[in-house]
């Protein structure tokens, strides 16, 4: 029996310094699995805190004075909805699906002024706690007062379910919803394209990131879910963050609205003189 308490003492001691090497400061499980929080080295090494979900990356932070500024490039490609307006005009209104380490929501609110109110809604109420304590939500409202001046709204439970109770309309709506590696299933069908869009105001705008390669059997989700909203918007476009290994999942953000706006450096869907499928 010593010498079980023993060995089992020195591998919670090893496990300690593995998690202490690699900067690890939250371990847990939340709604999607095992989920940690580790400080980390970005690809130009600057210090970077991630959000990971049974191995995928949900979500991350700055640890200098760019708290607020996303760290993944699809997060930035979010911007591209107010390529829609005129500048400083709108969108006034957004609604963002998953709340993750409020990324989106601290850059909006921060950097973007002109948006009037923000309506993020988060599934687990641990992420959220996880996201005030390591990912500077807290932060946010103690600098910037978002909730206290009623620009930032924070609703907890299921997005689509909300969706169905809202009254509301939204210029944008933000989709980053994941259950560790995979979309939200409810928030991909032809019922749920419907219900965003009747969301949306006229001429509104409608965001969703799908984890997908371009080519080969794990690029099935993407071409589903462009085709379903094709069938439902006028317009449909896609940024795909990998298209230089095409057959590697990434993430790639798609957009949908009926307003004939252009997004540069996005490719239109269906491609120009071919029907959809």
């Amino acid at each position: 029996m010593l010498a079980l308490a023993l060995m089992l003492l020195i591998l919670a001691v090893a496990a300690l310094g593995v998690a202490w090497a690699r900067g690890i400061v939250y371990i847990g499980r939340t709604q999607g699995g095992l989920t940690t929080v580790h400080n980390d080295l970005h690809v130009l090494g600057e210090r970077i805190r991630v959000l990971d979900v049974e191995g995928s990356y949900q979500s991350a932070t700055y640890l200098d004075e760019r708290w607020c500024e996303p760290v993944f490039p699809y997060h930035r490609l979010f911007d591209h909805v107010f390529d829609a307006w005129p500048e400083r005009n709108g969108p006034r209104t957004m609604a963002i699906l998953g709340g993750g380490g409020y990324a989106l929501p601290k850059h909006l609110v921060v950097h973007h002024p002109e948006v009037a109110r923000i309506d993020v809604v988060e599934l687990d109420p641990t992420i959220e706690r996880i996201a005030r304590r390591f990912f500077f939500l807290d932060r946010l409202e103690q600098v910037f007062g978002a909730q206290a001046s009623g620009r930032l709204a924070l609703h907890q439970g299921d997005a689509r379910t909300w969706l169905e109770r809202s009254p509301e309309a939204f210029d944008a709506i933000l989709n980053d919803c994941f259950l560790a590696h995979e979309p939200e299933a409810s928030l991909m069908t032809a019922e749920a394209a419907r219900l965003l869009h009747k969301h949306l105001t006229t001429g509104g705008v409608y965001l969703t990131n799908v984890v997908a390669s371009l080519e080969g059997p794990e690029s099935s989700v993407l071409y589903e879910a462009l085709e379903v909203l094709a069938r439902e918007f006028a317009h449909v476009w896609l940024y795909p963050c990998g298209a230089n290994i095409p057959t590697t999942a990434e993430n790639n953000v798609i957009i949908a609205t009926d307003a004939p706006h252009q997004f540069d450096g996005a490719w239109e869907w269906p491609p120009s003189g071919k029907e959809s499928l």
